[in-house]
């Protein structure tokens, strides 16, 4: 059971989801995504419901969820190309090349899903939902299997997203990246929520579970 009353994140803004391991985090995203079918309540996206199946959704929500697989048959560069092309990206080379260029992968660009290591993968997965546009990011733990260097890159990406006025909906287990990122914070534990508020005072009350 999850519960969740009441959330809004606009343009521009991002939403951090914290808790341990199976506190609800991906359940919420799924619901977002229109994954889960829900009880009681709804999900609105411009004042529409959610219905996953809907072109008109999947052309403005990103989704990177535990379930994201990668094409095997593909290089880096055909995979992004391909996703860019089915959303009609204009000047599609360029764009995918400055995803791979941010992300720290343009020197893999020619290499195949399985010759790649776990965070480069991580990576990949994560540049084919950055390549297209989108009005709204749902990202679970977009974090692991990444390196240092590789979470600062993926933070100024996603800082970037937000000015671009994209909104954003993280679960998120580095306390660095939702500092970096999330303009508010969601603690859930158990299904529940047990704080939501700005960033800086939900961390600061201690309800995370870095307290």
């Amino acid at each position: 059971m999850l519960a969740v009353a009441s959330l809004a994140v606009p343009p521009g803004g991002c939403l951090g989801l914290v808790g341990v391991n199976g506190s609800g985090k991906s359940t919420l995203l799924k619901a977002l995504a229109g994954r889960c079918r829900l009880d009681r309540g709804s999900v609105l996206l411009g004042g529409r419901p959610v219905r996953e199946h809907e072109r008109g959704f999947r052309q403005q929500v990103g989704v990177f969820l535990d379930d994201a697989a990668c094409f095997p048959d593909l290089t880096v560069a055909e995979h992004l190309r391909m996703v860019a092309a089915a959303h009609e990206v204009g000047d599609t080379a360029a764009r995918c090349a400055r995803v791979l260029d941010v992300l720290g992968l343009h020197h893999r660009a020619d290499a195949f899903p399985d010759t790649l290591s776990a965070g480069q993968r991580q990576l990949l997965l994560l540049a084919a939902v950055l390549v297209r546009p989108a009005r709204l990011l749902l990202l679970d733990e977009p974090e692991q299997r990444l390196d240092t260097g590789a979470r600062d890159r993926l933070a100024d990406t996603l800082r970037q997203s937000r000015a671009d006025g994209t909104a954003i909906v993280l679960a998120v287990h580095d306390q660095e990246l939702l500092d970096r990122v999330a303009d508010q914070v969601m603690v859930l534990d158990g299904g529940r929520v047990v704080d939501h508020g700005p960033t800086a005072e939900v961390l600061q009350r201690g309800a995370t579970p870095w307290r």
